[in-house]
């Protein structure tokens, strides 16, 4: 087995097409290789790995992702078959505005900057949409990423700040 670990999770993320939430029993751990685990760990989505994953973890994440899905499915209105462009109402409703900002914020890090970015440097509407599974709006997806950029420009001045003061 390659280097996963497993992580609790702070903030619902969506991974590899399946929903983790702190809320689901079911869901609330997520097996990860650190260049995954390292943006996530960044913005507080996920926490510290417990421990190495078993045989036994793969065998009971197998078993409870088929129910998962069904959940999910029938939170977000799917029954098998494509949703309409405005299928997803259920699942927009269920999510509180900052949830939408946490899950919004928890999709950067899975955007392609070749493909996901417009040129002027900010996430796609369509490709965050198309991570998260619902419709956002523009106004969120630009707060998200003020919020992004605000916390990256707080990492490299605490950087710059630590070089300054360090070996010279």
């Amino acid at each position: 087995m390659s280097n996963k670990k497993i992580y609790p999770v702070l903030s619902a993320v969506r991974h590899d097409g399946t929903l983790y939430s702190p809320d689901n029993p079911e869901n609330n751990q997520i097996e990860l290789i650190e260049k995954e685990a390292k943006p996530l760990l960044k913005l507080k989505v996920i926490g510290e790995p417990k421990a190495e994953p078993s045989g036994d973890f793969v065998e009971a994440s197998a078993d409870s992702a088929v129910k998962l899905s069904d959940t999910l499915n029938q939170l977000s209105g799917k029954s098998g078959e494509n949703q309409s462009e405005n299928g997803n109402g259920d699942q927009n409703a269920a999510l509180s505005p900052e949830e939408r900002q946490q899950a919004i914020l928890n999709a950067f890090p899975s955007l392609n900057a070749q493909t996901d970015m417009t040129k002027a440097g900010e996430p796609k509407v369509k490709s965050v949409e198309a991570l998260l599974g619902f419709d956002v709006s523009a106004d969120e997806v630009k707060a998200a990423w003020a919020e992004v950029q605000a916390k990256a420009a707080a990492v490299t001045s605490a950087g710059d700040n630590r070089s300054q003061t360090g070996n010279e």
